[in-house]
Order: structure tokens, then C-alpha cells, then sequence
């Protein structure tokens, strides 16, 4: 009985015993990792807003997502091996998306604060009115589109059209 416990559990304890996986040699930074994933969240909110068509929203995010990597200086094969090798260690992933959302939180209560100073300086100096709801909501789109995004707003436009 003992022998064929053995013999049950031996192989079990081989298979749990694998070399930890490599790095890949192209591996990018947390910090950094972490800097591209906030400029990819901001693109999809942004695009996710600006194109209500899927097809087109496809496009300009696969256009944007290149840029977002050529203003990085990282090649596109070293975000996928980067990202899969993060997946692969679940508690280093979770630490950097930590930070994407500390930062993406703080960024939004910057932009709200901002935005409700001018509507309070605005609502000073003038009436109250649907224009000037509207304009700060207009104000507040231009502060989160990046130029490059504004193009392929445009171009994705002229596309559903």
C-alpha cells in the first residue's frame, strides 16, 4: 500500500517542481510598463467616447495604440512579451495597475476640480445657462484629447459617414 502511495505522489512532486519562468530579454520596466498602460486607458476612455461605431473605434485604437508605443520608444513585440510575462505574475500586474489607477484617479479629480472652478468663476461673472454647462463639458473633452487622437476623431467621422 505504502509503495503505491509513492509511487502516486512521486510524480506529483516532479511536476511541481518547474524552473522558474525567464524574463524576456526585450522585458520593459514596471515604471514604465506602468506609463504606457496609463496612456492606454486614456486612449480607450477617449476613443471609446469619440466613436460610437465599433469598426471605427477599432481602427483608430490600433492606430493609437502605435503611437502611444512609438512616443515610448518601445517596440510592439516588447509590449506583448512584457504584458504576457506581467499576466504570468499576477502580483506584479496587480501592483502596477495599482498605480495606473491611483493615477488615473487623481488625474480625474484635477480635471473635476478644474473644470468646477471655471463653472464657478464662470457662474460669477454671468447668468447661469445650458450654454455654459456646455461649454465646460466642451473645455473638459479638449483637456483629455491628445492632438493625435483628434485626428483619427476626425478621420473616423469622415469614415462613418
Amino acid at each position: 500500500m505504502k509503495k503505491r502511495l509513492c509511487l502516486l505522489l512521486l510524480p506529483l512532486a516532479l511536476f511541481s517542481c518547474t524552473p522558474e519562468e525567464e524574463k524576456p530579454a526585450d522585458l520593459i520596466s514596471e515604471e514604465k510598463m506602468t506609463r504606457i498602460m496609463i496612456d492606454v486607458q486614456l486612449t480607450e476612455a477617449v476613443i471609446g467616447r469619440s466613436f460610437p461605431n465599433y469598426d471605427s473605434s477599432r481602427v483608430a485604437y490600433k492606430q493609437a495604440h502605435k503611437l502611444i508605443l512609438k512616443r515610448h520608444a518601445v517596440s510592439d513585440s516588447a509590449f506583448k512579451h512584457s504584458y504576457d510575462f506581467y499576466l504570468s505574475k499576477p502580483e506584479q500586474l496587480d501592483k502596477i495597475y495599482e498605480v495606473v489607477l491611483d493615477s488615473l484617479s487623481v488625474r480625474e479629480a484635477k480635471l473635476t476640480a478644474k473644470s468646477l472652478a471655471t463653472a464657478a468663476d464662470s457662474s460669477k461673472t454671468q447668468p447661469t445657462s445650458p450654454d455654459t454647462a456646455q461649454a465646460v463639458a466642451t473645455k473638459f473633452r479638449r483637456l483629455t484629447l491628445p492632438d493625435s487622437l483628434k485626428a483619427l476623431q476626425k478621420r473616423g467621422k469622415r469614415m462613418i459617414k
